[in-house]
């Protein structure tokens, strides 16, 4: 119960600054400060990943990592300006990480194998976020980053809620104990139902459509997804010997937090950028 009652306040406190976030995202300063926050969100989830790579023998350079972190995903930010500054961004980074071994080659794969796969698996989702709440191929990106983390979010709490209230069947006990096939199921539906309710009300707004098709499509998608992303942070841990990603009061760690997002998020932008 104190582990609920902490993540509860937590959770009720990013909620209200998410709101707050997304009602005043084109507001000059909140932008910059949103576009920080997420390069702060994306190093800081670089340095849990990297401790999962230290238990395991391998360790890239933390500093080096945090600082290519931070500005592969603030880069879709200004993406808005020149389409091709992600790629670029990223393309510098792969060099960089290259060039600091040129000079001392011991660990150079390991180094870099770490470095590009934890740039690939967090840097660029989250920065696919401020992708969609910026990028060109919506008119108001607002109501499109509100879709992607309230269908991910409830997808988790029906996990969760469905798990401790119905739960029975191990869904993968051996990466994840507590996940349940019930719990799996539930969040599913949460999902659909959320992705619904956007396509019901979602045409109060001239700038966000769903069809009966795509609400279904998804809704069924980040139901999974989301699920298949919380197994695979899991996996990491379980694999370091790790039972949350950090230790932040209620949290437990960024990646922790964000992990089902960072599967999500291309899902929602590559729809967007093809659909839209």
């Amino acid at each position: 119960m104190l582990d609920f009652g902490r993540r509860f306040i937590t959770s009720s406190i990013s909620i209200a600054l998410v709101v707050l976030i997304l009602v005043f995202a084109f507001t000059f300063w909140v932008s910059l400060f949103t576009a920080a926050a997420a390069a702060a969100l994306s190093a800081i989830a670089l340095w849990e990943y990297n401790q999962f790579a230290r238990e395991k023998g391998g360790m890239a350079k933390t500093s080096l990592l945090m600082i290519l972190a931070a500005c592969v995903t603030v880069s879709f930010y200004f993406a808005i300006t020149w389409r091709y500054f992600p790629e670029t961004i990223f393309f510098l980074s792969i060099l960089v990480l290259f060039a600091r071994h040129f000079r001392r080659k011991e660990g150079a794969i390991v180094d870099l194998a770490i470095s590009a796969f934890g740039l690939l698996y967090i840097a660029i989702p989250l920065g696919m976020i401020l992708g969609i709440l910026y990028g060109p191929h919506a008119e108001d990106g607002r109501i499109w980053a509100a879709y992607l983390l309230a269908t991910t979010k409830m997808t988790d709490i029906g996990g969760y809620f469905g798990g401790s209230l119905w739960g029975r069947r191990k869904l993968a006990p051996k990466i994840s104990p507590g996940k349940t096939w019930e719990g799996s199921l539930f969040g599913l539906a949460l999902s659909l139902l959320t992705s619904f309710l956007f396509h019901l009300f979602g045409g109060l707004s001239a700038h966000f459509t769903l069809s009966s098709l795509e609400w279904v499509f998804l809704g069924l998608s980040l139901g999974c997804i989301a699920q298949f992303g919380d197994l695979s942070e899991s996996l990491l841990k379980r694999d370091a010997n790790k039972k949350d990603s950090n230790s932040l009061p209620g949290l437990g760690g960024i990646l922790d937090a964000v992990d089902s997002l960072l599967f999500n998020a291309p899902i929602v932008y590559f729809f967007l950028m093809v659909f839209r």
